[in-house]
């Protein structure tokens, strides 16, 4: 509560420094002091009264319609909500189908050395966030072989193909296959919903040398979305079958 106390105050305090300023400032054409307020208002994506009645004495001071300035910050507004649900719904769709797959290596021979987070800001980001999202490791008696999973899920197919990936990501995985002598996989899950897709794909970043793949390739890597992961000792190769999961 104290947290959004504190915001509302700093918004506040930002549109009446910026009043103060413009009617300091004496180059600012009226249309110019208008759009620096209403920037300052949609700033914090919060549209107060105290905000309103700065707003309104602006646009009283230069004979400018009060409804249509308002009318403007309001429609930005939702604009930014629209832009931010957009946002976060992909942000939910990649997790959920991440744990759509995490929840598919068996415990017994599967360990998640690392599942990489993407978070950022304003274009800063872990390096780790350009590598593939989960980092394993299988393990059967004496051996124990490093395995890489990026994680996609598309909800249909457009004109008969699927981005996969794009072209500096795909080199990024594979510099990062060669550097650590690591296979990495691309799992795919087609329509349905992210959490259980209709269609799921494992396709080996080495069969990758495009980012998109047609709907009739794809069908050589297509699998069960009910089956568990599985590392075929003898072909070295991980795959997904009708295994129990334990």
């Amino acid at each position: 509560m104290i947290g959004i106390v504190m915001m509302l105050a700093g918004g506040i305090l930002l549109v009446s420094g910026y009043f103060v300023f413009a009617n300091q400032e004496k180059n600012l054409s009226p249309q110019e002091e208008m759009e620096g307020l209403i920037q300052a208002v949609t700033a914090d994506g919060v549209f107060t009264e105290k905000e309103k009645v700065l707003i309104n004495q602006a646009a009283e001071k230069h004979n400018i319609d009060k409804a249509a300035v308002i009318e403007q910050i309001e429609e930005r507004l939702s604009n930014a909500e629209a832009e931010t649900e957009i946002i976060d719904q992909a942000s939910k769709n990649g997790y959920d189908f991440e744990k759509f797959i995490v929840q598919k290596f068996s415990k017994k021979r599967f360990t998640i050395k690392k599942w990489a987070g993407d978070k950022y800001v304003e274009g800063i980001y872990s390096e780790e966030n350009q590598y593939p999202d989960l980092v394993l490791e299988f393990r059967y008696n004496n051996i124990k072989k490093p395995l890489a999973v990026e994680c996609k899920w598309r909800k249909n197919y457009y004109n008969g193909k699927i981005e996969v990936s794009y072209d500096a990501q795909l080199k990024r995985y594979k510099k990062f296959e060669n550097d650590n002598s690591t296979d990495v996989y691309i799992a795919l899950g087609v329509g349905g919903k992210a959490s259980a897709p209709k269609e799921l794909f494992l396709i080996p970043l080495k069969k990758i040398h495009k980012s998109t793949i047609s709907k009739e390739d794809l069908k050589a890597f297509n699998k069960n979305p009910n089956d568990w992961f599985y590392y075929d000792i003898k072909s070295r190769n991980l795959d997904i079958k009708p295994f129990p999961k334990n």
